[in-house]
């Protein structure tokens, strides 16, 4: 088969995460907690101060989302709301609306490795960033992978833990009810 798509000559171990963009996190969880039975979803806000080192199409950035993790079998399902500054997740959201955004590997030996052989198959990095001790990286996958980025990440040994947990419990914290459709 004849396509022009490079041969990047590594092998992905397997797939970690999918995760989807939105423009209303709480909202997306109830939908996938309704629909799939998706749940619990860890909460955390990933942006300044502990953001740092970010860089989007090569330029510094510092973006905020507000990102949502819950575990399916072995998958873990990712959904993140961008709430400001320029980033990949944004530019998604603007262009298709919500939907799934990317697919990623944790699991390469060497992610530096790996993240050299990726962009020296010509496919670029468009958006980077640390948080805490993890260095997440997004390839432009999206011409080779139906419109999908590929993430990996380095390090991630340091979780500060959810700024909560949904739905939430019956402890006075808002619960389903509480979200408007």
């Amino acid at each position: 088969m004849d396509i022009a798509v490079p041969d990047i000559g590594i092998e992905v171990p397997e797939i970690s995460q999918i995760a989807f963009v939105t423009e209303n996190l709480d909202e997306a969880m109830e939908r996938y907690r309704r629909t799939l039975g998706i749940e619990p979803w860890d909460v955390y806000y990933i942006g300044p101060p502990e953001h740092e080192d970010g860089y989007y199409y090569g330029e510094p950035t510092n973006p905020a989302f507000d990102i949502g993790y819950a575990e399916c079998g072995d998958l873990e399902v990712e959904i993140i709301e961008p709430l400001e500054g320029s980033s990949v997740h944004r530019d998604f959201l603007d262009e298709h609306g919500e939907g799934i955004h990317h697919i990623a590997c944790f699991e390469f030996d060497d992610p530096y490795n790996a993240a050299e052989t990726i962009t020296n198959s010509g496919i670029p990095i468009v958006q980077e960033g640390k948080w805490y001790d993890t260095h997440y990286i997004y390839f432009d996958t999206t011409d080779l992978l139906d419109g999908l980025y590929f993430e990996t990440l380095a390090g991630g040994d340091i979780d500060p833990g959810p700024k909560y947990v949904y739905p939430m419990s019956s402890d006075g914290d808002a619960t389903e009810d509480d979200i408007n459709y």
